[in-house]
């Protein structure tokens, strides 16, 4: 997939392309079909597909203290929106003189630059200035500018329509309720947090548990509790793995770590780079009354992790996004 850098880094063909623009955050089920049906449209014209996403979430720049904490960095929502069918990706970065442009004069300047055949959006899209720019708006222009919009109706987590609208919001909502199974489903696959792995104070394995334990986490972290995993390790191997995520109230530490604990594996991971593939949430936090009563805990949480060996077993036959920052 080509990656461009702005609107002027990208040559369109001659004959246009088919794009669809937007955060991407995630590349969730709703994003997928918004790129799947670009391509229905695109196929029979022999047209790019090309997504706009912008980077970071606009909100950053304009309120910092409302922005959204990231479900996937940037290099993660490339690899996922090239394995979606994307053709080519343009980076819009997130600056005042960009956030600052009309709806008019955000799609004239994205006529010019793409030569957009199709534009493809979902009924709630926004943009320009203020996001004073509606589908409307797009339907507005397009005579004007020469391209034919297509509005896809929204999916809802399980295809019925009394459950969440699949976007963004409800996956954050989701995953800080720790229903990572309903954040799981509308992403599509299961939720990953990545992180480099720190020196820990050593206290899993005096109790036969050694864990590691990730810092530098730059993604959403959901509610604090006991969870299945998936370790990707930065050969791409993946290990079943139960993980802590909050403080050790048992010992306590009241800070907030992310420990995983790998099944049937052992070596040394300090300064490597892990993913966690999040699959269900074991059980709350809670503190016990002695090491004892947690080492009988931690021996329940391995036995209902190892229930997921067959989720770990398929995420392994369908390829793996890089570790990247």
């Amino acid at each position: 997939m080509q990656v461009c850098e702005g609107l002027a880094s990208f040559d369109p063909p001659a004959r246009g392309c088919v794009i669809t623009i937007g955060n991407f955050d995630g590349v969730h089920l709703g994003h997928r079909l918004l790129v799947e049906t670009a391509r229905q449209r695109a196929e029979g014209s022999h047209l790019p597909v090309v997504v706009a996403t912008f980077d970071p979430h606009p909100l950053a720049i304009v309120a910092p203290q409302h922005a959204p904490p990231r479900l996937t960095t940037l290099a993660e929502r490339l690899a996922l929106l090239e394995r979606v069918g994307a053709d080519a990706a343009v980076v819009l970065r997130s600056c005042p003189a960009l956030l600052e442009q009309s709806a008019r004069q955000f799609l004239v300047e994205l006529a010019r630059a793409c030569r957009p055949r199709v534009i493809v959006e979902g009924p709630t899209f926004t943009f320009g200035r203020g996001r004073e720019g509606t589908v409307e708006t797009l339907r507005a222009y397009a005579a004007r500018l020469g391209y034919d919009v297509v509005i896809v109706e929204e999916l809802h987590a399980g295809d019925q329509a009394h459950r969440p609208a699949i976007n963004s919001s409800a996956i954050r909502a989701a995953l800080r309720a720790g229903n990572v199974r309903l954040a799981n489903e509308m992403l599509g696959r299961p939720y990953r947090i990545c992180g480099t792995v720190v020196p820990g104070d050593q206290r899993g394995r005096t109790i036969g548990f050694p864990t590691a334990n990730l810092d530098h986490i730059p993604h959403l972290l959901p509610r604090e509790a006991v969870y299945a995993a998936a370790a990707q390790l930065d050969d791409d191997e993946l290990h079943l793995c139960a993980v802590n995520i909050g403080p050790q109230p048992t010992f306590a530490q009241d800070r907030p770590r992310v420990e995983a604990h790998l099944l049937g594996w052992s070596g040394e991971l300090s300064g490597r780079r892990v993913g966690l593939h999040l699959l269900a949430c074991l059980r709350e936090q809670r503190r016990f009354a002695s090491a004892d009563d947690l080492v009988t805990q931690l021996h329940d949480d391995v036995a209902h992790a190892r229930r997921f060996a067959a989720e770990v077993a398929a995420l392994r036959g369908g390829g793996s996004i890089p570790l990247e920052h």
